[in-house]
C-alpha cells in the first residue's frame, strides 16, 4: 500500500467501478415497471442459473479430469479435479450470461419452478393423488411408462439447490456446456495443449449428448400422446394438471389441444398479462367453468395474474366459437424460427416506413 502508483491505480480502479454501480442503478430506476422481474423471480433464475454452471462444470470436469488421468496428464487432471467451481464468476466477467436466448430460457424455467411451488402449496391436504401418481398406479402400460420418465425428468428441477440444475433446450444447454469448456481450458493454462482440449471436447459431447435425452418438453409431449385426451376430456385433464402443480404437463396439454409448439404453449402459460392464455383455452374447446378454474388456479398460485382482468371476459369468451380464438392466436402454429422472423421484420417495418 505504500507503493503511490498502485494506489493510484487501485483508487482509479475503484472510481471506475463505482461509476459502473451507478449506471447500472440508474439504470435499474428507470427500467420500465411491466418489464422487470420480481426480487423472487431475478434471485430464482441466478440461483438456476450458478446451479446449473456448477453442475456443468462438475460433470466436465470430472470426465475430462479422468481421460487424462488415463492418458497419462496426472498434473492436468489434477487441476480440473480441485473442482473450484470459478466457471461461474469467469462468464459473469466475460459478459456471457447476458446472452438473450439463455438468460429467457432460465427465466422461463424459474418461473415454471416458483408457479409449482405455488401450485403445490395451494393444494388441498385432501386432493388425493395427483395426475402423475394416478396415471402410475392405475394407467395403461403406456402411461404408466411415460408418467413414470415425466415423473424422472421433472423431479430433477425440484431437487435441492445444491443438485439441482436447469433442463434446458439444446441449443441453450450446448452453448452453457461449452462455455464452461472454456473457462476449464483457460483455467488450465500451461497444463493444457492437445490432450486436454481434445478430453473437454469429449466430456462437453457426451454432455450434450446426455442433455438433449432429459428434455422436459419431449417426455411432457409423450405423456399427453398417452392420454390421447378426446375434445371433452381436454379440460379435465387441464385441470388436473395445474392442480397437480405440472406447469409443464398443462403446456403440454394446451400444445398438443391447438396445434403448436411446447415453447409457445409455455410463453401463453407464463404471459400474466394478456388474455393469449385464455383465447387459447377456449379454441381448445374449454368451457366456462373450466376456464374460470385454470384462471382462479393460476392467478391464485402467480402474482403478477390479474384474475379480474379474467372475470370481466369470461361470459363473452364463452360465448365466443373455438374457431374464432383459434384464429385469434394463429400465428402461434408457425414455426419458432419463423414466428421470430415474422416479428422481427413486423418490429423493423415502422422504422423502414419513415424513411422511406
Amino acid at each position: 500500500m505504500g507503493d503511490p502508483a498502485r494506489l493510484a491505480s487501485y483508487a482509479a480502479d475503484a472510481e471506475r467501478a463505482a461509476e459502473q454501480r451507478l449506471l447500472v442503478a440508474v439504470e435499474d430506476i428507470f427500467l420500465s415497471q411491466p418489464g422487470r422481474l420480481d426480487d423472487r423471480t431475478r434471485a430464482a433464475t441466478l440461483r438456476l442459473a450458478e446451479a446449473t454452471i456448477g453442475a456443468t462444470e462438475q460433470h466436465l470436469c470430472a470426465d475430462a479430469a479422468r481421460a487424462l488421468t488415463a492418458a497419462g496428464r496426472r498434473e492436468a487432471a489434477a487441476v480440473l479435479g480441485s473442482n473450484r467451481s470459478l466457471a461461474w464468476p469467469r462468464l459473469l466477467d466475460a459478459g456471457l450470461m447476458r446472452d438473450t436466448d439463455l438468460i429467457g430460457a432460465l427465466i422461463a424455467q424459474a418461473r415454471v419452478d416458483l408457479l409449482d411451488e405455488s401450485l403445490a402449496a395451494h393444494r388441498a391436504p385432501d386432493a388425493g393423488p395427483t395426475l402423475v401418481t394416478m396415471l402410475i398406479e392405475r394407467g395403461n402400460a403406456a402411461q404408466r411408462a411415460a408418467a413414470s420418465a415425466y415423473l424422472l425428468v421433472d423431479g430433477m428441477r425440484r431437487m435441492g439447490v445444491d443438485g439441482r440444475h436447469a433442463v434446458l433446450p439444446p441449443a441453450a444447454q450446448a452453448r452453457i456446456v461449452w462455455w464452461v469448456a472454456a473457462a476449464l481450458r483457460e483455467r488450465l493454462g500451461a497444463q493444457g495443449g492437445a490432450a486436454a482440449d481434445a478430453a473437454l471436447c469429449e466430456a462437453a459431447q457426451q454432455r450434450i449428448a446426455r442433455a438433449t435425452e432429459e428434455q422436459m418438453s419431449d417426455v411432457a409431449a409423450r405423456l399427453v400422446r398417452a392420454l390421447s385426451p378426446s375434445v371433452a376430456e381436454r379440460g379435465h385433464f387441464m385441470i388436473r394438471a395445474l392442480e397437480s402443480a405440472r406447469t409443464p404437463l398443462f403446456a403440454a396439454l394446451l400444445a398438443e389441444s391447438i396445434g403448436i409448439d411446447a415453447e409457445a404453449a409455455l410463453t401463453l402459460v407464463l404471459d400474466s398479462t394478456s388474455d393469449r392464455l385464455w383465447l387459447a383455452l377456449r379454441a381448445a374447446g374449454l368451457d366456462r367453468d373450466a376456464i374460470a378454474r385454470a384462471g382462479f388456479l393460476l392467478s391464485e398460485a402467480d402474482r403478477e395474474r390479474d384474475l379480474t382482468m379474467l372475470i370481466e371476459v369470461l361470459d363473452p369468451l364463452a360465448a365466443l366459437d373455438p374457431e374464432m380464438a383459434a384464429a385469434a392466436i394463429a400465428t402461434l402454429r408457425l414455426p419458432g424460427d419463423f414466428r421470430a422472423a415474422v416479428h422481427a421484420l413486423a418490429a423493423r417495418a415502422p422504422a423502414e416506413r419513415s424513411g422511406a
